[in-house]
C-alpha cells in the first residue's frame, strides 16, 4: 500500500492506494474520519484489483474547502478522481461515504460500474432535525480539554468493543478536523440519497451491520428500490474496521458478478 495525491478543482485529495492491476475500486469512508478505516481491507483487495481509498475533502490529509459543501460538492472531487483512472470503477461507500458514492454515480454514471453501500443514511424529517441538533454539535477547543473528552466519549460509544488503539486512532483523526468535523455529517443529514439512487442503472448492493443504527433504514431502502441487501451478523457497525475480511469478500463477490 502507498499514498498518493490527486489534484482536483477543490484542491488536493489524499488517498491510500493498493494493487497495480485489475478492476478499479474506490472506497469512501464514514464521517468524520479518513481512509484509515480501510487499512485492513486494502491489502485484501490488492492481489486482484487496483483499490483507492481517498480522504473526503476536508478530512484526513485532503485539502479543506473554505466552507461546508453539500453532498454534491463533496462528490465533485471524487468524480474528478474517477476521471484519472483507466476505466470505470466500483465505488464502495460507508455511511456518509455511501451518500457521496450515490451522488458521484449520479453525476457521472459513465464512470461507475457499480456501488456497494455500507449503511445508507436515510432519515425521516424528525430524525433529520434531531441529527442536526444533537448528533454533531460544535466542539470548541477549551483550556479544560472538554473537546478531547467529548471526542473520546463519542468513540467509546460508537466504536465500543474495538481495541484501545483503534478507538484512539478514530479520536485522533476526528480531532484533526475538529473545527469542521460536523460539516459532512450535516450535509448527509440534509441529503436524500434515495431519489438519485432510484435513477441509477448500475448494479447496487446494499449492506449493513445487524447492530448499527442505519440497518433498518438501509434494509427499507433496499426493499423500496428492489435492490439486493445483505446484513453482516454479529457486528454493531464499522464493517471495514471490525470485519475487514467480510468487507473484502463482499466487494470481490460483487465485482465477480458484474
Amino acid at each position: 500500500m502507498h499514498r498518493a495525491y490527486f489534484q482536483t478543482s477543490h484542491g488536493q485529495i489524499h488517498a491510500r492506494v493498493a494493487g497495480e492491476a485489475g478492476p478499479n475500486i474506490v472506497l469512501l469512508h464514514e464521517s468524520p474520519l479518513s481512509s484509515f478505516v480501510y487499512d485492513d481491507v486494502l491489502p485484501l483487495l490488492a492481489p486482484w484489483a487496483r483499490a483507492l481509498a481517498p480522504d473526503t475533502l476536508g478530512y484526513g490529509m485532503s485539502d479543506a474547502p473554505q466552507q461546508r459543501l453539500g453532498i454534491p460538492g463533496y462528490a465533485e472531487p471524487v468524480v474528478e478522481l474517477l476521471r484519472t483512472l483507466d476505466g470505470p470503477a466500483v465505488i464502495v461507500g460507508s455511511h456518509t461515504g455511501a451518500s457521496i458514492a450515490v451522488e458521484a454515480a449520479h453525476q457521472a454514471p459513465e464512470l461507475v460500474r457499480g456501488l456497494v453501500l455500507l449503511g445508507i443514511a436515510t432519515y425521516t424529517p424528525e430524525q433529520q432535525r434531531d441529527r442536526r441538533q444533537n448528533w454533531a454539535p460544535d466542539e470548541p477547543v477549551t483550556e479544560e480539554a472538554t473537546h478531547l473528552l467529548s471526542a473520546w466519549r463519542r468513540y467509546q460509544g460508537l466504536w465500543r468493543g474495538c481495541d484501545l488503539q483503534t478507538r484512539q486512532r478514530a479520536v485522533w483523526t476526528m480531532l484533526g478536523s475538529l473545527e469542521r468535523y460536523h460539516w459532512a455529517y450535516n450535509s448527509a443529514f440534509e441529503y436524500d440519497p434515495l431519489t438519485p439512487l432510484s435513477r441509477l442503472t448500475c448494479p447496487v448492493l446494499c449492506v449493513a451491520a445487524d447492530g448499527e443504527f442505519l440497518e433498518e433504514g438501509t434494509r427499507r431502502a433496499a426493499e423500496r428500490l428492489g435492490l439486493p441487501y445483505e446484513v453482516v451478523p454479529d457486528c454493531i457497525g464499522q464493517i471495514p474496521v471490525r470485519r475487514p475480511e467480510v468487507c473484502a469478500e463482499l466487494i470481490e463477490r460483487f465485482v465477480d458478478g458484474l
